[in-house]
């Protein structure tokens, strides 16, 4: 789990890809191509139709600037238009669309449509269509993510703590779900997301979980915990990818060292985690940001998953939360340098381990497996 305390777990929850692979549903067809006139004949200048992209390269004609594509949303017909034909199993006709509008007003819905033709919506031989970014806001809105703030006080659910076992507590909270343990420090004690923190917040933070909105409806407290968790694990393995799971551009992985680290009675005075190395993760493209234990930046590591699953534990959707975070979480570190950064981490699971060792953009340089039956 991530610390909650960067810039990007604050109201995040993208929707989903769910169901949406490369492959595509058509809509990446014919409908996609440009027109390149000017397209590689060494003119510096933009076609006719384009427009400059923020690299200062030629915009697709049919791609808005951003202020451009969020003033064309800002209206209640035309976001009506994308959920009608977000419901619809095949392309509508104009007065297919216009009848299932509050509109009525043909001129004025004419007028709205065409703000959507495009970018967000398709004009075909059949009628008209979603294009995937206007699939992508439709998504957007009906997970939650951007209108929705579903209620969880804290709650006590059917899982326990990995460091003392103890029951864990969870509730919602500006865009994902806070873990908490009943009893010991957890693995951030009362580093409890400084921006938000209230008075008097008790020790026990486990960790945060971005997970949006409908991720809570219609599952106990229990399920959305084993939701999120699941969710948020399929995040941490793109990050430890380098890939960033908002926008898919890379990400860049930063060792964070506290120098003055001393955890003989649980957490650390100084940095108050459990261990010296943590990991900033940064997009290159978008402003998602975060941080966690050095594990984030391994766990799609061919070999820890092999560890894992070796041991009958699934590191994607574990029956056992509390066996995969003990795995993640509960790891020896060497430092070996901090200039440039060098460090090696030992995982363990049963009486098998797997030492990693990291370079300066904690890249794992090499693994070393012991098991006990080798």
């Amino acid at each position: 789990m991530t610390d909650g305390d960067s810039q990007a777990e604050h109201g995040d929850g993208a929707a989903g890809d769910s169901g949406d692979g490369a492959e595509g549903d058509g809509e990446n067809g014919a409908d996609a191509s440009v027109d390149g006139g000017a397209a590689g004949s060494g003119a510096t200048g933009h076609a006719e139709g384009e427009t400059a992209a923020p690299d200062g390269g030629a915009r697709e004609p049919s791609t808005p600037a951003p202020d451009e594509a969020f003033a064309a949303l800002g209206n209640e017909t035309r976001m009506g238009v994308l959920r009608t034909l977000g419901e619809a199993d095949e392309p509508l006709s104009f007065s297919e669309l216009h009848d299932r509008s509050e509109m009525r007003d043909s001129g004025q819905f004419n007028y709205h449509l065409d703000k959507l033709v495009g970018h967000f919506v398709r004009k075909t031989g059949d009628g008209y269509a979603l294009a995937r970014p206007g699939r992508r806001v439709v998504e957007a809105v009906l997970s939650g993510a951007v209108t929705d703030a579903p209620e969880l006080s804290r709650t006590r659910v059917d899982d326990a703590c990995e460091y003392c076992g103890a029951p864990i507590e969870i509730r919602w909270r500006d865009g994902g779900i806070e873990v908490f343990c009943s009893e010991c420090a957890g693995t951030y004690g009362d580093n409890y997301r400084p921006q938000l923190r209230e008075e008097g917040v008790p020790e026990g933070f486990l960790g945060r979980l971005s997970i949006p909105p409908a991720g809570l409806q219609g599952r106990t407290a229990s399920e959305a915990l084993r939701a999120a968790w699941t969710w948020g694990n399929l995040e941490m393995l793109a990050m430890s990818a380098g890939i960033c799971p908002r926008c898919s551009a890379p990400v860049e992985h930063d060792p964070l060292v506290c120098e003055d680290h001393d955890a003989e009675e649980g957490l650390c005075p100084s940095c108050r985690r459990r261990h010296a190395v943590a990991v900033g993760v940064f997009c290159t493209n978008c402003i998602f940001d975060t941080a966690g234990p050095a594990s984030l930046a391994v766990v799609a590591h061919t070999d820890l998953i092999d560890l894992e699953t070796d041991h009958d534990l699934n590191p994607v959707a574990p029956r056992s939360i509390r066996g995969i975070n003990r795995v993640h979480e509960h790891y020896e570190e060497t430092v070996r340098s901090t200039d440039p950064f060098e460090a090696r981490f030992t995982f363990a699971v049963g009486d098998d381990g797997l030492a990693m060792t990291v370079d300066d953009d904690l890249r794992v340089v090499e693994t070393d497996r012991t098991d006990a039956d080798r």
